[in-house]
């Protein structure tokens, strides 16, 4: 309807002036923009229930009193990537670590991803998770992990809640590293300066250099792959100038 007008208002006499047209011209534009983004959020929206990802939840709080349990205490723009590629974007995720969930809002719904299973990735505000199998020991157990950096070998983070020993204390947010080399699972990794070293022996140096002067803490998830970017980066021009 308001399409319509927008057309009807278009023809209007010549004696019309200038500012007026480019003004109904403006109105046109932003309703065909406005409409075509409506139509592709509601075919997404449409989408989420039948590739059965998700199952709707009642969440009371979008800001949680207990915000030391989630990786993400607010709902972030994220994308999801499914194991097929398709990709999912218009919604909005946290990571409850104390529950190993990903909660989602979608417009002004909440569901939790039931079927990770189904996803390649998430993407959230540019951190990518993924649903994996790992090793905890000897024992096989399946979770999200944080990736840090791709290629043969790949290092992930393991969120987790630690015990208190007081139950009035809060609990504490942590995390360990995985080391997962190319068609094994994902396993614990003892050392992270000897995995640098071994990895990466010809840029010990300037991976010394780079932690000292960007004052870099390696037991936080974000500053060891600000690290393993800048080495993987300088890996490639190092091949590329050969």
């Amino acid at each position: 309807m308001i399409f319509l007008w927008c057309i009807f208002a278009f023809n209007i006499q010549p004696t019309t002036t200038n500012m007026l047209k480019r003004l109904l011209y403006s109105t046109v534009l932003f309703c065909i923009i406005s409409i075509h983004g409506f139509s592709q959020e509601k075919i997404i929206w449409k989408d989420y229930p039948n590739l059965g990802i998700m199952q709707y939840t009642v969440i009371l709080n979008d800001t949680p009193i207990e915000e030391n349990i989630y990786h993400n205490p607010q709902f972030k723009p994220s994308k999801l990537t499914t194991t097929e590629n398709t990709e999912l974007n218009s919604i909005k995720i946290r990571y409850n670590v104390k529950e190993d969930v990903m909660e989602c809002k979608i417009g002004s719904q909440h569901s939790i991803i039931k079927s990770p299973e189904k996803l390649k990735e998430i993407n959230i505000n540019g951190q990518c998770f993924e649903y994996k199998k790992y090793l905890v020991k000897k024992d096989i157990t399946s979770g999200y992990l944080q990736r840090l950096s791709q290629g043969n070998q790949k290092i992930y983070a393991k969120h987790f809640i630690s015990a208190t020993k007081n139950e009035w204390e809060l609990s504490k947010l942590k995390s360990y590293y995985l080391l997962q080399n190319k068609g094994e699972l994902p396993r614990k990794l003892n050392s992270v300066k000897s995995f640098i070293s071994h990895s990466f022996r010809n840029l010990i140096k300037q991976a010394h250099d780079f932690e000292k002067s960007n004052q870099l803490n390696l037991n936080k998830p974000q500053d060891l792959k600000k690290l393993l970017t800048y080495l993987g980066n300088l890996s490639k021009d190092i091949v590329t100038s050969r």
